[in-house]
């Protein structure tokens, strides 16, 4: 390895390989969106049902969990350069067949390509960021990664004011395929003037057989893999059930449900930028840091059990939610960049990813069944529980060393 790949970017050269990846995630997650975003329309259109739409949003899932595991860990051996726009091409394409398909079976597979093409991005670009810059860069660039989950959402909106679901659809097909272009030639000239570090031959760093199994001897890595679970859980299913949450059991209306729910998303958009101030307060020691947020997020889901007022219940809710964040921000926006000496950052991140959608996905149907079962107090004392697993994971970890 020269000199020059050992140096380690300046801020000028951190903020032009941040602002880059940080852009075309935003476009990951904007795809990611379009679905949920559009499902109303999609639905009272009268061309989708809800079992079509469960059914194309599940296989969706499946190959977004399967993809992050697979490509997590070829991400550490393909260079990024064809690794992202891959992962952009076939996304284009899976929007291709959606628009321009009638059997709802290839709308099914179109979004399984979909998925798996979105999975492509995230390690790849985590990689870039994590292996390419200081460590406070990472950390500020990882940060952003986390915000601009909350910020796609109104970029679906945007442009969706302007057309029809239907065009939507098209339009992201032709863009995503241009940025792919855009990704490659960008890249290439990223590494040409060395402001990143290419991938090595297995011969030229020596990789052995057994090299994958290294990164379950990371510090922590086993734990957070736990912790991981909860983090998506609290993130993709927990979010799935708000606006039902608040509809049925605080009797709210559905304008003042939608309008509590924009409002959460929108404070809890903050909480990566607040995870970071709190790392500096816990002096570094990041499970310590998700430690304190879990235990004050079971508490203040406890909390909401003694209230009665349905307002002082979804701002203790909205506390509790941006605690959560802030965990979930402490292991995207912490840990995994504190890795990239590892050369494993993609593999960290792929792994992470794919156990956490499964583990939201096992909690998702739990949380029908308690519902079910129990009602509204029930999914109260279901969230209390989970942080508090995760409080005690965080005791079985190492301490981290910052360096």
């Amino acid at each position: 390895m020269t000199v020059n790949h050992q140096k380690q970017a300046s801020g000028k050269t951190a903020f032009k390989i941040g602002a880059f990846c940080v852009f075309t995630y935003l476009i990951n997650y904007y795809i990611r969106k379009l679905l949920p975003y559009l499902s109303t329309d999609m639905k009272s259109s009268g061309a989708f049902d809800d079992i079509i739409y469960g059914l194309i949003s599940s296989t969706y899932m499946i190959a977004y969990a399967a993809g992050q595991l697979i490509n997590g860990i070829i991400g550490d051996y393909i260079k990024p350069k064809y690794m992202v726009p891959s992962g952009l091409v076939l996304s284009s394409l899976g929007l291709f067949v959606f628009s321009y398909t009638e059997p709802h079976v290839l709308d099914v597979i179109a979004f399984g390509i979909i998925g798996f093409g979105l999975s492509m991005m995230r390690g790849p670009l985590v990689k870039i960021i994590s292996e390419n810059m200081e460590l406070k860069y990472a950390r500020l660039s990882c940060t952003f990664l986390s915000f601009i989950s909350f910020a796609a959402p109104l970029l679906v909106g945007l442009v969706a004011a302007f057309m029809e679901w239907q065009e939507v659809f098209v339009f992201s097909a032709y863009f995503t395929l241009a940025l792919a272009v855009v990704v490659f030639l960008t890249l290439t000239l990223f590494e040409k003037k060395g402001l990143i570090r290419p991938i090595e031959k297995q011969a030229e760093n020596k990789r052995q057989k057994g090299d994958f199994w290294r990164v379950f001897r990371l510090k922590n890595f086993v734990i957070y893999i736990f912790i991981g679970m909860i983090i998506e859980t609290m993130a993709i299913s927990l979010d799935q059930w708000l606006t039902t949450f608040f509809s049925d059991f605080l009797l709210l209306s559905d304008a003042t449900s939608k309008v509590a729910y924009n409002g959460i998303s929108i404070l809890r958009s903050v909480s990566p930028f607040i995870s970071l101030i709190f790392f500096k307060w816990f002096r570094g020691q990041d499970l310590r840091l998700i430690r304190a947020a879990y235990s004050t997020t079971a508490a203040l889901f406890l909390l909401m059990l003694l209230v009665p007022n349905a307002y002082v219940r979804v701002a203790l809710m909205t506390l509790a939610l941006m605690c959560a964040s802030v965990s979930s921000a402490t292991m995207w926006s912490i840990y995994i960049p504190s890795l990239g000496k590892s050369g494993k950052v993609s593999s960290v991140n792929g792994i992470l990813d794919s156990f956490g959608y499964a583990g939201a996905a096992v909690m998702n149907m739990a949380f029908a069944l308690i519902n079910t079962s129990f009602g509204g107090a029930g999914l109260v004392v279901a969230w209390a529980v989970l942080p508090l697993l995760g409080v005690g994971l965080t005791l079985l970890g190492k301490k981290q060393e910052e360096g």
